[in-house]
């Protein structure tokens, strides 16, 4: 029952992306050290104001360009996909390639234009993110 469906895509790409999205965003909570917390603590705020106030703001630049990064790969995935999707599941992948396997090269064309523009916001959202967290170079 599994099988065919969205959930299938979504366990798949799940699994394959995870480590990729948690390798990326590790670096921001190695920051995090804990004197930090233990300030935080010492100053009198709870548990969830120490998470609010202090552990999110320094875990926000890592998790966003961890995730960026996913969706840029996960965008253009299309080994997965293409053994997992039925018939009304298909991903933007899926969709280009059989476009190109028909033979509709002005529809292949077209999706591939689209399937770029959207990598290419993702990675100036991903630039736009880096240079407002490092300062300019």
């Amino acid at each position: 029952a599994l099988y065919g469906t969205i959930w299938i895509l979504l366990i798949a790409y799940l699994c394959r992306f995870l480590p990729h999205g948690v390798r990326a965003s590790s670096i921001s909570m190695l920051r995090i050290g804990p004197e930090l917390v233990e300030s935080a603590a010492t100053s009198g705020a709870s548990w969830s104001l120490t998470m609010r106030r202090v552990v999110l703001p320094l875990l926000r630049p890592g998790l966003l360009a961890g995730w960026l990064y996913v969706a840029i790969v996960a965008l253009r995935e299309l080994s997965s996909s293409i053994v997992l999707y039925s018939p009304g599941t298909e991903v933007v992948a899926v969709v280009v390639w059989d476009f190109w396997q028909n033979g509709q090269m002005a529809e292949t064309a077209a999706c591939g234009v689209m399937l770029m523009a959207a990598l290419a916001g993702l990675l100036v959202a991903a630039r736009s993110l880096g240079l407002r967290v490092a300062g300019p170079i």
